[in-house]
This record gives structure tokens, sequence and C-alpha cells, in this order.
């Protein structure tokens, strides 16, 4: 990846090329597991450096689970957006606006972002195997394997609006325990 910026102090050159070199390849692992595409992943990556550029500052200690959670939203984010945009075909313009169809509202609830400024990776696992089975195994499926409500609910043999409340329930649920665990 070339990427020529002009940043105002050699720190911020510095720290950016630092973050650039730290997490490429755990930003490139985590766009892989989504779109399943080198050079796709490779394009996460790029862009997810370009926006981190454009918000630098808002990085102070570039080893801190919350710079982790920051860099792996944005990965994340770009990269369902690139699925979407796959999967959504061509878009309608009409009147100036997309008329696409997209799946499911985004969810209100940066999670991944919460969850890796307060836990470890592990406690988050522990965390988690505390759910019930039922609980744990829609959770999984919808943030770690990154499937939609619809595709939860082929798989579980329930509604897609079941799908929803579950995850809901989940989240309340997952938030009152990693709030438990961070005191």
């Amino acid at each position: 990846m070339i990427l020529i910026f002009a940043f105002a102090d050699i720190s911020e050159a510095s720290k950016f090329e630092y973050l650039y070199r730290k997490y490429k390849n755990l930003l490139y692992y985590k766009a892989w597991e989504i779109l399943r595409d080198p050079t796709e992943a490779e394009d996460v990556v790029s862009e997810t450096f370009i926006r981190v550029y454009r918000n630098l500052h808002k990085i102070d200690d570039p080893d801190s689970p919350r710079t982790v959670a920051f860099l792996g939203t944005i990965a994340r984010n770009v990269a369902l957006t690139m699925v979407k945009k796959r999967s959504a075909g061509p878009v309608l313009v009409e009147n100036g606006q997309e008329n696409g169809v997209y799946d499911e509202p985004a969810d209100p609830l940066d999670l991944e972002a919460e969850v890796m400024s307060k836990l470890s990776a592990e406690q988050l696992y522990l965390i988690v195997n505390r759910l019930d089975e039922k609980q744990r195994t829609i959770f999984i499926l919808k943030y770690s394997h990154d499937l939609s409500h619809g595709e939860i609910a082929a798989q579980m043999g329930i509604t897609e609006n079941n799908v929803t409340v579950q995850l809901h329930r989940t989240r309340k649920k997952l938030a009152e325990m990693i709030n438990e665990a961070a005191v």
C-alpha cells in the first residue's frame, strides 16, 4: 500500500506509520473474514487507513484497546459496505436518491467498539459463554459470522422477528454482564 499524506508534524507521521505496521495484518484478516476475497480485503485496509489519516487526532494511545476497537470498527464497516454493494447489485438512482434495498438497518449499538474498549478477548469469550445456548448461537451468527437476521432465522428455524427480539435481549444482557465485568 502506497499512501502519500501531508502530516502536520513528524510525530503524526510516526504515529500513522506505527499504526499501519502494527495493525495492517489484523485489519486485513478482519476484512478477509467478511469478504473472503484477498483483493477486496486489501482495499478495505487501504480505505481504513485513509479514514485513520482523516481521524488521526482521535487516537491518543496507538496501543490501547480503544484504538484497536476504533480501527476494527472502521475496517468492519468498510467491508460490510462492500458486501452490501456487492449483494445489492446495480443501484437505481431516481431524483438524486439511491433506491437500493438493504437487508436490515444498521445496529445503533456499536457493540464491538464498546466491548473492545472495556474487555480483553478472553473476558468477552467467558461472558458470551455464560449466555444460554440459543442466545449464544444467535449472537455468534450475527456478530462473528455477520449473517443477516433472515439468514439466522433460516438456520435456526425461527422467524426474523424472533431473531431481532433475541438479539435485542442478548445485547441488553451482555451490556449488563460487561458492566459487571468492567467494574
